[in-house]
């Protein structure tokens, strides 16, 4: 796929290694232009006192080879940061885990940049995210057709802070369904004798 500008100069591609692969349509959008709809798949939330999450995948459904995108979008409070990576030892760096299930391929999670933080006194800088965030994880499923719906269990993992108290790590667990769609039989009917 070749995005274009309003000039029509190509101005980023994006290709997969198999022909097999390929996006959905929302996907498409978010992941080359920036363009986030509502989540059209399933949705879940946690609130937390220092940080909220919302979890989705941009289709309800999938088919073998079909790139999903899990989208995390994490609501930090007012005065408040989560670590990013790299963080120093002692403290939880901002990280999310998918629970295997058998023919599950996932790609490396995207989170923004964080940005620099240096804590008089502390001597130590650190990579943080404030305010909102949202990250996103490619993922498809590659097992044989007929491996049917799954649920995909989210493990998220973050430390926040302010510049006066750290919190404890925190771990907040989520599950998203998804449903596999039946292939089309596209064989040629058989010859009559």
């Amino acid at each position: 796929m070749f995005v274009l500008d309003e000039r029509g100069v190509v101005i980023r591609k994006r290709f997969h290694e198999s022909y097999c692969e390929r996006d959905t349509g929302a996907g498409l959008l978010a992941q080359s232009l920036g363009v986030f709809d509502t989540p059209r798949g399933a949705e879940t939330a946690a609130n937390g006192p220092t940080v909220c999450v919302r979890t989705w995948l941009d289709s309800p459904t999938y088919s073998v080879f079909q790139r999903l995108h899990l989208s995390v979008e994490l609501e930090i409070a007012p005065g408040l940061h989560v670590y990013g990576a790299p963080a120093p030892d002692g403290y939880t760096p901002l990280s999310l885990d998918v629970s295997p299930i058998d023919g599950l391929e996932l790609w490396p999670m995207s989170w923004p940049e964080p940005r620099r933080l240096r804590v008089a006194g502390l001597g130590e800088e650190l990579w943080v995210h404030e305010g909102t965030i949202r990250g996103t994880l490619p993922l498809a499923f590659t097992a044989p057709a007929g491996g049917g719906d799954h649920r995909l269990t989210v493990v998220l993992s973050y430390q926040a802070c302010s510049d006066a108290v750290c919190y404890p790590p925190d771990v907040v667990r989520l599950e998203l369904p998804v449903r596999e769609i039946a292939l089309v039989d596209r064989s040629l009917p058989s010859a009559k004798s």
